[in-house]
């Protein structure tokens, strides 16, 4: 962080306009779950072969690695909006309404041939995941810049959280029981009619979402200066080598990484679970995530206190420590019993995540720009 940076002040965020800009938790997660379902649909009710199902997510995985540092190297270069609208304010309205008109068309069953359905999701997927890349880029940025000191980052990471978990708990209910109610598991446009019900309700949440995340004069004319002195951004290739040189940096991203497959192989996996090998409804999906939700909104008030006695780093740990053993227990989930016992204990781990998530990462770019002098 510069000394320009050092001494600039913003007035702070009241309670309510926090909680009003916390909303991009639940804009994002809504955004993950929807995506997350579209496995259970090419395989259930496009049939497509689960082995072409691997491939879909095998070459988005391959574009989304590429395309996350590249959007993120060209949203930091980018200055074009910056002296009128501010840095990030312009990109965050384009992400947002990107991804939600892409995930309506994810769901939108074009064809019953298995191959064309699995061209179409796979070129949609890519173009959800740049709208989406772009919001999400941009939010965490602005967070990093408006939030300046640890009192006020983790005030709003704990309501990122608990408003996070109220939304979570709503789609783990909705989203199966919406599933269920337009036709099943097996209806493709069970899906499309599910997913555009979730999408009119976060359309109402983002608008104000949106407004709260306009730039104060302050910030716009600063970035308007940091990008004129060309400290607004690195050059691609010395980017990456400098991140993968900061131990701070790479230790956050492997951390998020565990979490992020754990979180992943069990939220896609317990649909397939529930329906496959149980052979239960897909509305009984919504219990277990409903118990791992409840608890990880519970032990918030746990985190906070040893958030403020150990540290971010080490109060990080050992939640990343609980989310990792808590999700390979999963293999001993033998019936539904022991898989709800199971997610009300994982999660513990995932409370911790979302109390300390956003604390560390702010803290991790501030560090790295404080050693390259370079935001």
């Amino acid at each position: 962080m510069s000394s320009t940076e050092e001494i600039t002040k913003y007035e702070p965020f009241s309670n309510k306009k926090m909680i009003v800009f916390a909303l991009q938790a639940t804009i994002l997660n809504t955004f993950w779950a929807l995506r997350n379902w579209i496995q259970i649909y090419a395989a259930k009710a496009l049939n497509i072969p689960i082995l072409l199902v691997l491939m879909i997510f095998g070459i988005y995985v391959i574009w989304d690695a590429i395309n996350d540092p590249l959007t993120g190297h060209l949203l930091d270069r980018s200055s074009r909006f910056t002296s009128k609208y501010g840095k990030r304010f312009p990109f965050i309205i384009i992400g947002i309404f990107g991804a939600l008109l892409t995930l309506i068309l994810l769901y939108l069953p074009v064809s019953s041939d298995p191959l064309v359905a699995v061209f179409w999701i796979l070129f949609v997927i890519i173009l959800y995941d740049a709208f989406q890349t772009i919001y999400e880029l941009s939010i965490s940025g602005l967070i990093v810049d408006r939030f300046r000191d640890q009192k006020q980052r983790v005030k709003f990471s704990t309501f990122s959280h608990i408003i996070a978990g109220i939304g979570s708990l709503l789609l783990a209910i909705f989203i199966p029981l919406l599933i269920e109610l337009y036709g099943g598991v097996s209806n493709a446009r069970a899906y499309f009619f599910m997913s555009l019900t979730i999408i009119i309700v976060l359309l109402i949440i983002a608008i104000p979402q949106i407004l709260s995340t306009r730039e104060p004069k302050e910030m716009i004319e600063l970035r308007t200066r940091l990008n004129a002195e060309g400290k607004s951004f690195s050059p691609a290739k010395e980017m990456i080598i400098r991140a993968f040189k900061d131990r701070n940096w790479m230790g956050v991203i492997i951390g998020y990484v565990v979490w992020v497959i754990g979180i992943g192989c069990v939220t896609v996996g317990l649909s397939f679970y529930i329906v496959d090998a149980l052979g239960l409804p897909i509305s009984m999906v919504a219990l277990p995530s409903l118990l791992f939700l409840l608890v990880s909104f519970a032990v918030v008030p746990i985190w906070m206190k040893l958030t403020k006695k150990l540290g971010s780093k080490i109060t990080y740990f050992y939640a990343l420590l609980l989310t990792a053993v808590t999700t390979a227990s999963f293999i001993f989930a033998t019936n539904y019993t022991i898989v709800l016992i199971i997610a009300a204990l994982g999660g513990i781990g995932h409370g911790g995540q979302g109390v300390v998530l956003n604390v560390i990462f702010s803290e991790a770019i501030d560090n790295a720009t404080l050693t390259s002098g370079i935001r």
